[in-house]
Order: C-alpha cells, then structure tokens, then sequence
C-alpha cells in the first residue's frame, strides 16, 4: 500500500511538473503533436472508471452491499487517477496545436487537474480509512461523499467542456425534441442557423456573417492573446495587416488570399486551417468567406447593398436574410384606420396604399385651394402621420406655415412642392426628415440659404431645383455634403429618376 502511495504522489508531482514545462503556445514539433493526439483516446477511461467507482461506492451505502465492492472501489480509483494524469499530460500537448477557444479551454484544463486531486484524496480516504478517521473524525465519510460528488461533476463539465471544443457548442442539444428545448429556452430545430439581427438593414455584412465565423473557428489561434504566424482575426485592422506570411485577405482576389487558400487545403495538409482536430468550417462558412474576401472584403458594406452569388443567396436564404426590409419598410409601423383614411379623403385628398399588403400611404393633393389651410388639414394629416410615406402637394397654395405639419410626418419618402410658395424659411423644418428620399422644389423662391437645410438630409438622393434662385456655387455646397445626391437644376438632361408628374 505504501508503494502505490508513493507512486501516486510521485505522478500528481510529474502532472504539475509538466504544467509549467509545457507551453501554452508556440511552434509545437511533430512529436509533441503526436503526443498530443492520445488525449482522445486517453480521456475516455477515467470518465467510465471513475464514474464506475462513484455507482459502486453508492451501491455500498445500501447495508446488503455494504463492503462487498471495497477492494474493487479501491482498485478503480487508483486507475482512474492514473489515467487522469496521462490524460492531462496529452491534453497540454494537444493544446499546442492550437484551434481552442481560449475560455473553454481553460475551463477544460481546470476542472480535469481537479478530478485528478479530486480522485487522488478519493483513494487516500479509501486505502487508509484509519488516518482519515483520525484527521477528521466522525467527518470523514462525510467529507468522502462530498468528494466523490464533486469528482463526478467535474467529470461532467470536463467532458462537457472537451466536447464542446471538439464539436461544437451545441454538440449536446442539437438533435433535442422542440418540447424539451422550449423548456430549456433553445429556439426550435428549424430556426437553428438562422440570424437575429435586431437591424439587418443597419448591419454590414462582416459584423452578420464574416465576424462570427472568424470568432468560433480562427480566433483560437488568433486573438489578443495568441497569433500564431503572427496574426491576429478579432479585429479589422488586424485583418488587414496579416501576419508572418503577409496580408491575410487580398481585397477582390480570393485566390491570392493567405486566409482562404488555408481554410480549403484538405484536413490532411500541416498548412490547413483551423487544425483537424478543432471544430472544422462548414462548406457554407468557407463559401461565404471566399464571396466576402471577392466581393472587395469589406468591413463597411450593409447587408442590404451586398450582391450575393447564387451559392451565397442559397446561404443566406436558410438565414433568414432571404429579404432584407431596409428604410421606413423595416419599421414596425401600424396599418392606417380607415376611419383617417375616409376623413383625409373628403378633405379633397386622393389616399392610396403605397404597396400591397403594407401600411404606408401615398397622399396627393386634388382640392388645389383646400390644401393651403393649415390648421384644418394638419387635424386630418396628424393621425394619419406615421403612415403617410409620399405626399404630393405640387401646384398648390401651400406655404412656409404648411412646412410646419410636414415635419410631423417622420416616414415622408418622396415629397412633391413643385410650383409653391415655399422658401427658405420653410425648408428649415424637412431636417428631422430622417427617411426623406426624393425632393421637388421646382418652381419655388428657394435659394442657395435654403439648400443648407438639406445639407443634413442623407437619405435624400433626388432633388429637383429648377427654375428657383440657387446658383452653382449653392449647388456645388450642397453635392459636396450629399455626393450621392442627384441634382436636378435644370441644365441636367434625361434626368435620373424623374417623375413626369413633377416635371
């Protein structure tokens, strides 16, 4: 007994020996990655031996069987220890090889060196009961049970932890029944995969698609704390600054990219990235960083202005982000009551649904004169305000008063003042028209003073200013502040996107 004392304590020494000897990264050899690839089959054995030591203890406490497993509880527990050890000792190596992520594997690494303690007071407690009693007296079944315990929980969240590393992190719950995956608050089978953006039109391409990817499958290796070849992925000005082989992505050329040439290479190649024992790409996530890296790489590029291939557009249908609702469209705005409609209507307005199936109206003035009076028409306009998406009051009496119930159309898209007595003054109130797209101010006293009140509108990208009093110089102000804006002044032939109406 005195010998298999010595022999265990001399293995939890040489278990913490080599937690200082073995690095956490670096440029492993070949052999120390071939040590490294018995960890899987090691690891399995104290998981089965030490769980069959906990059920035979437990069996014992029975008085039938009190006794009767003692010697083979004993036996157990000295070969669960061992295994435990040669089990850490390959997992260090294994590590080496890097493709972890870093918190998991702490967390791995952690909890096995405590099912080796753990274990190793196990069979202490067992071999020599008597010193046990001594030391702790009427506590020490006591404390016995609680260590076995916490053993088997260690074992669980160890395997837990190595099998999410491996796999996945949700290698367990993929294949769970909907029923118990409700109860445990995981969305359904049908929606695993798919995307939760709070905003998809607001998010660029590389925060929904190409971030992700980077974070569960390259930043192991390549985070702020490890950069193997001396790169980093956690970030785009890392990205872009690649590592000890040069520029990890090639803006525009996939096949010239360090990064997409690795993560292609067969599993079997030393240069194939991430290494074969960590969890793998799937063939969508590599397609869509190939598409990304073609596409120009960019970090900028919202979902909505992505052009995708047809294997990519098969990709992000599965996501969800088959249609992306941009501007006023993804907003969650009520349908109209048709009690407003009916009101607007007999004020001499012509009100039609803007699209089928959506909520937003678009407004034309028919009663020329009737729509110059402001205080009767903004008490039929204001319910009707969050869905009123084109107004057109062209030709009409409207002025600079009428601006102000303008402004209380947050949704306005396309508005038509094409021949009224507006001004500058008037334009003051269209800045807080965030969704403001397309503008017609022909016909009017504005001015180069009015243009600057546009100067803020980013959304805008048409506006029609002929026959008014702005100059080139008011104009070229204004291009400067908006260059996606098309400006029609009148000398602009075939113009873009022009609306014979407000011709």
């Amino acid at each position: 007994m005195t010998r298999s004392l010595i022999g265990l304590c001399a293995g939890v020494f040489f278990m913490i020996m080599m937690l200082f000897m073995v690095p956490e990264s670096g440029q492993p050899s070949d052999f120390t990655l071939f040590l490294g690839r018995f960890h899987p089959l090691v690891v399995h054995l104290p998981i089965g031996i030490l769980m069959v030591a906990t059920i035979l203890e437990g069996l014992s406490r029975i008085p039938s069987f009190r006794g009767r497993y003692d010697t083979g509880i004993l036996a157990l527990l000295y070969i669960g220890v061992w295994t435990s050890i040669m089990a850490v000792i390959a997992g260090l190596y294994l590590a080496q090889g890097g493709g972890y992520a870093a918190d998991q594997l702490m967390w791995h690494k952690r909890l096995g060196i405590l099912v080796v303690f753990l274990a190793s007071l196990a069979y202490l407690y067992k071999a020599w009961p008597a010193l046990s009693e001594q030391l702790f007296k009427r506590w020490e079944s006591g404390i016995y049970g609680v260590t076995l315990s916490v053993m088997l929980l260690a074992l669980i969240f160890t395997g837990h932890f190595g099998g999410v590393m491996t796999h996945g992190s949700d290698y367990l719950t993929r294949y769970l029944p909907d029923g118990i995956r409700q109860i445990a608050g995981l969305p359904k089978k049908a929606d695993l995969g798919r995307l939760d953006l709070d905003d998809p039109s607001q998010t660029t391409v590389y925060a929904a698609l190409i971030a992700p990817i980077l974070a569960s499958r390259c930043e192991g290796c390549h985070n702020a704390s490890v950069q193997r070849g001396g790169l980093r992925l956690d970030d785009p000005e890392f990205i872009l600054l690649g590592g000890d082989s040069g520029p990890s992505i090639v803006s525009g050329r996939s096949d010239e990219s360090e990064l997409i040439h690795r993560i292609w290479l067969p599993a079997i190649s030393d240069e194939s990235m991430p290494p074969n024992e960590s969890p793998q790409l799937s063939v969508a996530e590599a397609e869509l960083l190939r598409w990304w890296v073609d596409a120009g790489a960019s970090f900028e590029e919202l979902l909505p202005d992505a052009e995708w291939t047809p294997s990519t557009q098969t990709i992000v249908d599965y996501m969800g982000l088959g249609e992306i609702r941009t501007g006023i469209f993804a907003l969650d705005t009520a349908p109209p009551d048709s009690m407003d409609v009916l009101a607007l209507s007999s004020r001499g307005f012509a009100v039609t649904p803007l699209a089928e199936n959506e909520p937003y109206l678009q407004v034309r003035c028919l009663n020329l004169e009737a729509c110059s009076n402001t205080t009767n028409i903004d008490e039929v306009l204001r319910p009707l305000s969050d869905q009123i998406a084109w107004l057109d009051l062209g030709r009409s009496q409207v002025g600079d008063p009428f601006m102000e119930v303008i402004a209380d159309l947050p949704h306005v898209t396309r508005l038509y003042l094409q021949q009224t007595s507006v001004t500058d003054a008037g334009l003051s109130h269209l800045q807080g028209l965030d969704y403001l797209e397309y503008l017609n101010l022909y016909g009017t006293q504005i001015s180069d003073s009015g243009l600057v009140y546009l100067e803020d509108l980013s959304s805008l990208t048409s506006l029609y200013i002929w026959q008014t009093q702005t100059t080139e110089t008011g104009i070229s102000r204004l291009q400067s502040a908006l260059p996606q804006l098309y400006i029609n002044h009148g000398s602009n032939l075939a113009p873009v996107g022009s609306d014979p109406e407000g011709e």
